[in-house]
C-alpha cells in the first residue's frame, strides 16, 4: 500500500492532464449517469483521486443532497480540494479498508477507476456495503475494459503495473458475498460498470 500512496501522491499534479480529464467531459458525465444518483442523495465517492466526478455529483444532488469523497492519498484530496465546490462537501483522507463513516448512511457508493488498486477487494467490498443504506446502490465504474485495464496499468508499470480488476464471474461472487443483489456487471471496450442493492 505504501508503494502505491508514493505513486498516487507524486503523480498527484499531473493527474488530471495525464489521463486528460479536460477533454473528457462528456464522458464522465455519462459514468455519472450511469449511477443513476437523484436529487437529494448522499453519496459517497471511494477512491475520489483528484474529485473529477465531485462537481458533477453535487450539480445532480443539488442543495438538500450531501457528497463525501475519501481517498488514501492525501496530495490527490489536496488536487481535488483546489476544484471549485457550491454545496454541502466532505473530504477524507483514509483507506477503504476502514471506512470512517457510520454504517447505513450513503445512498448510493461510487467507486470510479480505482477498484483495481485495493490489495483486500473483498474488505474494500465489505466495508463499502457496510455505509449502504438498506436497497442503496453501489457501483464500480471504469472508462475501459476489464482487458483495458490490465494493458493499461502493465503499461504504467511501477506500483500499478500487477493491480487488476478481477473478472466479472469473480466480482459478481465477491459482490454477492458482500451482500448485495441485483447484481449486474458490464466490460466491454470503453466501459467497465459492477452494481448491486444492498439487501
Amino acid at each position: 500500500m505504501e508503494s502505491r500512496k508514493e505513486f498516487f501522491d507524486r503523480h498527484a499534479s499531473s493527474w488530471d492532464h495525464r489521463l486528460r480529464y479536460a477533454e473528457k467531459q462528456q464522458q464522465l458525465r455519462e459514468v455519472l449517469s450511469w449511477f443513476g444518483v437523484k436529487r437529494g442523495e448522499i453519496v459517497l465517492d471511494v477512491g475520489t483521486g483528484t474529485g473529477v466526478l465531485l462537481p458533477y455529483f453535487e450539480e445532480t444532488v443539488g442543495a438538500q443532497g450531501r457528497v463525501a469523497a475519501m481517498d488514501f492519498s492525501l496530495h490527490m484530496l489536496k488536487q481535488a480540494k483546489m476544484r471549485k465546490f457550491s454545496g454541502d462537501k466532505t473530504l477524507v483522507n483514509a483507506g477503504v479498508t476502514a471506512i470512517p463513516f457510520r454504517s447505513g448512511q450513503f445512498d448510493r457508493v461510487t467507486c470510479f477507476c480505482a477498484f483495481p488498486h485495493f490489495p483486500d477487494k473483498e474488505k474494500a467490498l465489505d466495508e463499502m456495503v457496510r455505509v449502504l443504506k438498506k436497497d442503496g446502490y453501489l457501483f464500480i465504474a471504469h472508462l475501459h475494459s476489464v482487458e483495458e485495464i490490465i494493458s493499461l496499468h502493465e503499461a504504467t508499470g511501477g506500483a500499478v503495473m500487477r493491480d487488476k480488476l478481477p473478472d466479472p464471474e469473480n466480482l459478481r461472487t465477491m459482490m454477492n458475498n458482500s451482500g448485495l443483489q441485483e447484481i449486474s456487471i458490464i466490460s466491454q471496450p470503453g466501459k467497465f460498470l459492477a452494481q448491486g442493492r444492498k439487501a
